[in-house]
């Protein structure tokens, strides 16, 4: 048996050593194989991430993350806005110089740094404002570029495997034995078509995905990192279920592993959802953390932000009243529990906002049913129509003003360009017209 697990062990070293120029890493301990871009033995027990990052305004929460004392911190996209924003909601791709500065302008703030300081290792992901482009996808004309800016950003080393392949997207292992934690990253702006046939991740990470979450994955817990919510159904924002053949793909992958769960940023408020057990054999819950220097709270008043989370931005996916504070999230692994368990928090300057404790065996793929904790009810349908009523006639009286204004300046347009040519157009009180077209006045009755 010992002479079966050295063979083993040395069948393996010989792909890693084959596969070293790509950093394309299998690696086996107590005989799992374990797939994966990058590895790492250290078992880890603390997982912070978050999104929605402006450098120019105070950077309160690195402290607070540092007092965690996270083994990783996770960007889940929009660490910078480096793209420009010319009016309200309305965003420009910037330069790639002008990226720069911005990427940079986070990473040697004095709270950045100093966070850095502590050791915490940093891996990240982008979403479309650090991708460069506002709600953008595979047409950004740039998207190549910003890649290795994001990564520069990211410290990712020169040789890395990530600026070899086209997309932002990587995955890790960290820990071995019976404390494996795989960390999946995806991205969701470098190959996403938008349309009656979108993709979100296009071909190659596809496969790179199916891969990533083929049955032979073995770690104990599998986090899946997306810059656009995955299971929310909230109206008017980017996310997996707008595209309803890419979120089935990936559920389809989903259901191929046990104790998998999401992780998210982009919306400016944090939450946590849950799937039930209908299309995965087990319930998938997801924590999403947007806010590290604002939140909706940021641009309008914290009653209206609410108010429209509550009865406008309401999804049937949602577990617990949301948070409106600048945020972040963290994941504890408890490995010397029995079974094991992870707590999720959405946390801030207050401390811990939203906070739950999930047992890995109640991730387990069975068929008795497993299910999601109670959900927050949906709101009365007559405050939708209310809304939607107000804002259709808000529109209506604005596009009615609009064109009595267009109407007024095409009548005093005509005139000018009229009197230019040398016509003039007079009403007689008698209501003959009179024309002067060059000194010669004609009369019409």
């Amino acid at each position: 048996m010992e002479m079966a697990m050295s063979f083993v062990r040395f069948f393996v070293s010989l792909i890693i050593i084959s596969n070293a120029g790509k950093e394309h890493i299998v690696s086996c301990n107590g005989g799992d194989l374990v797939l994966s871009d990058f590895y790492n033995e250290t078992a880890i027990s603390r997982i912070a991430f978050g999104s929605c990052s402006f450098p120019k305004k105070p950077q309160p929460l690195w402290e607070h993350i540092s007092f965690q004392q996270p083994d990783l911190w996770v960007w889940l996209g929009d660490a910078v806005y480096a793209d420009t924003k010319i009016l309200p909601l309305v965003w420009t791709p910037s330069p790639l110089g002008e990226m720069v500065d911005k990427f940079n302008a986070l990473k040697y703030s004095l709270a950045y740094q100093k966070f850095l300081r502590s050791g915490v290792q940093v891996l990240g992901v982008w979403d479309d404002h650090d991708y460069g482009s506002n709600d953008g996808g595979k047409h950004y004309k740039d998207r190549l570029q910003a890649q290795g800016i994001y990564l520069d950003f990211l410290d990712e080393p020169i040789e890395s495997l990530r600026r070899k392949r086209e997309g932002a997207y990587a995955s890790y292992i960290y820990g071995h034995g019976n404390k494996k934690v795989k960390i999946i990253l995806l991205d969701t702006r470098s190959h996403l078509r938008w349309g009656s046939d979108c993709d979100i991740l296009g071909r190659d990470q596809w496969e790179w995905l199916e891969k990533q979450l083929s049955e032979s994955n073995t770690a104990q817990l599998t986090i899946i990192g997306s810059g656009i919510q995955v299971l929310s159904d909230m109206p008017f924002t980017d996310k997996w279920t707008s595209c309803p053949s890419s979120y089935d793909r990936l559920m389809w992958l989903v259901q191929k592993n046990s104790r998998v769960i999401f992780i998210s940023g982009d919306v400016h408020f944090g939450e946590f959802a849950c799937l039930n057990n209908t299309s995965t054999g087990y319930p998938v819950y997801e924590i999403t953390s947007s806010g590290l220097t604002g939140t909706c709270v940021t641009w309008i008043t914290t009653d209206m932000c609410r108010w429209l989370l509550t009865n406008i931005g309401h999804s049937s996916k949602r577990l617990q009243p949301f948070i409106t504070e600048m945020n972040y999230g963290l994941i504890t692994i408890h490995w010397d529990t029995q079974p094991v368990s992870v707590t999720v928090e959405v946390r801030g300057e207050a401390g811990s906002y939203l906070k739950q404790t999930i047992s890995l065996d109640q991730l387990e793929k069975t068929r008795n049913l497993n299910r999601c904790p109670q959900k927050i009810e949906e709101p009365p349908v007559v405050k939708k129509v209310t809304f939607y009523t107000g804002v259709f006639l808000l529109l209506s009286i604005v596009f009615i003003a609009l064109l009595r204004l267009l109407a007024f300046i095409a009548k005093r347009v005509f005139k000018i360009v009229l009197c230019l040519l040398g016509i003039t157009v007079k009403n007689a009180a008698g209501g003959s017209e009179y024309v002067n077209y060059k000194n010669k006045i004609i009369k019409r009755d």
